[in-house]
């Protein structure tokens, strides 16, 4: 009995210890934990000051959010030049064509629901389509994979009647399935099927499925004119004049499933949240949704970059699922620390989109934030500076690091700065620019028809033809129609 006993008492004392433990670790760690948070916010204001300095972009919104907790929301600059209107909670942000992950997760909903199938063909829902069309499949659609030609040459105010009837004469752009080609065709086509299915139209089946809570804070227009209380003015820079222009794009309500959401930061972090919490989705079917395109063509997008509606980007060898709009607003989830980053903006001089989400990737993440990376932002500092060998040196290092991405959008946005020394009259330092592109991307058939094209402004025949030739052996699959116009450049410099 006194054997009992003792070993129950050390039974409780143990059970005593150990919870003296839990808290006095759980009083060490979460002072621990606040302080990380503190540092990582406080070095992500610091960089996204610089960034919208450096990138001259008028207003940001910017979130991270860990599962459900929000590591990070706040807002800067203004929402309209004209007035100064700041950015703040209830600022409208038009997405353009991040649109499509709503659209996506809806049609997905439908498939959850047995309502849809990937495999259908799209003639199962909609009547009179062209011949040519009949076999495209729901899934061509998601992938953009369906070589429909694209509404987007046509004006918005046709009526629809007029649009099939332009389009209908169009061939079609390549065998179905074979290829990737970004088309704002697919998305109409998408939420015809929806409202085919729903009843419902495609406004009201999105906000009644993924926003029911929202009294406001999110709506569709993809019109740029129109006046809505508390929205962000799109503003084009005009290298010209050096100045913002407003927008004045008007894809009309064709354009409301391919890119016309509006809405707040935390709008979108609530949908965000819902998208975690298999709210929207189960698990299941989000990882149906988030599988990659086969394409029956070996080209570089059937490396899982495209899903199904969805992209895959790799930061630093992580993971994560997204899109962007304009080159103003993006979102992306990294499944591994089940962490978002939403970016909404209203305009820039440079683009930034991109490098700033994978920055802010870099320094939230905690695998990330402890290695010594290097920064996208860096790069675009040391370009803009004229700091060309430093720029070099840290894109090497940066490929390094990410031994399997592209960067397609930063060697764009390199491209772009030369492109812009062109246009202001700077024909040294947009050489040095091309250069440094073509030589911290050798295998770019655009860094190459660039460096080319700027020896052909100086008058350098022997180097634009070489560079030429190059640009034409790298561009195999001859990305927006290109080749024919560097082969005639070719024979032109030749004589």
């Amino acid at each position: 009995m006194k054997l009992f006993e003792s070993n129950q008492n050390k039974t409780t004392l143990l059970k005593l210890f150990s919870l003296l433990i839990s808290i006095i670790c759980f009083s060490c760690s979460s002072p621990k934990k606040e302080n990380d948070s503190a540092e990582i916010a406080n070095d992500i204001d610091r960089y996204l000051k610089k960034a919208m300095e450096l990138h001259n972009i008028p207003g940001l919104a910017l979130a991270v959010v860990e599962g459900d907790e929000i590591i990070y929301e706040k807002y800067f600059g203004v929402a309209s030049l004209k007035d100064s209107n700041l950015v703040k909670e209830n600022t409208l942000f038009r997405v353009y064509s991040a649109t499509k992950l709503i659209t996506t997760t809806g049609i997905f909903q439908l498939v959850e629901n047995g309502e849809l199938n990937l495999e259908d063909r799209i003639s199962k829902y909609l009547d009179s389509l062209p011949s040519a069309w009949r076999d495209v499949k729901i899934k061509n659609l998601l992938s953009h994979s369906s070589g429909l030609p694209d509404i987007i040459r046509y004006e918005s105010t046709l009526t629809d009647q007029e649009l099939m009837e332009k389009l209908s004469k169009d061939g079609m752009e390549f065998a179905t399935g074979t290829q990737f080609r970004y088309n704002q065709t697919n998305y109409w086509l998408l939420a015809q099927i929806i409202e085919k299915i729903t009843g419902l139209t495609f406004d009201e089946y999105i906000l009644k499925n993924q926003f029911a809570n929202a009294s406001k804070g999110v709506l569709f227009s993809s019109n740029s004119n129109e006046t809505i209380p508390n929205k962000a003015t799109r503003y084009h820079y005009n290298g010209k004049s050096k100045s913002f222009e407003k927008d004045t794009n008007n894809s009309g309500i064709r354009g409301h499933s391919g890119n016309g959401l509006n809405i707040t930061l935390n709008k979108l972090i609530d949908w965000d949240k819902q998208l975690k919490n298999n709210k929207l989705l189960n698990e299941r079917t989000k990882s149906m949704m988030w599988s990659p395109f086969s394409f029956e063509q070996n080209f570089r997008y059937q490396k899982d970059n495209f899903l199904h509606g969805w992209h895959n980007y790799q930061v630093n060898n992580l993971d994560s699922y997204g899109f962007s709009g304009g080159n103003l607003a993006a979102y992306r989830y990294f499944p591994k620390d089940n962490t978002s980053i939403i970016l909404l903006s209203n305009g820039y001089q440079i683009e930034a989109y991109d490098i700033i989400i994978n920055d802010i990737a870099r320094i939230a993440l905690p695998e990330l934030r402890k290695k010594d990376l290097v920064l996208e932002e860096k790069i675009m500092q040391t370009v803009l500076n004229g700091d060309y060998e430093e720029s070099l040196r840290y894109f090497t290092k940066l490929r390094e690091q990410n031994p399997n991405s592209l960067f397609d959008n930063l060697r764009l946005n390199i491209n772009g700065v030369a492109n812009s020394y062109v246009w202001n009259e700077e024909p040294k330092k947009a050489l040095k620019v091309f250069e440094l592109n073509a030589e911290a991307n050798p295998e770019w058939w655009i860094a190459m028809a660039g460096l080319a094209e700027i020896y052909e402004i100086q008058n350098d025949s022997l180097n634009a033809i070489k560079y030429y030739q190059q640009a034409l052996m790298l561009n195999e699959k001859n990305e927006y129609d290109y080749n024919e116009l560097m082969k005639d450049k070719i024979n032109e410099l030749k004589k």
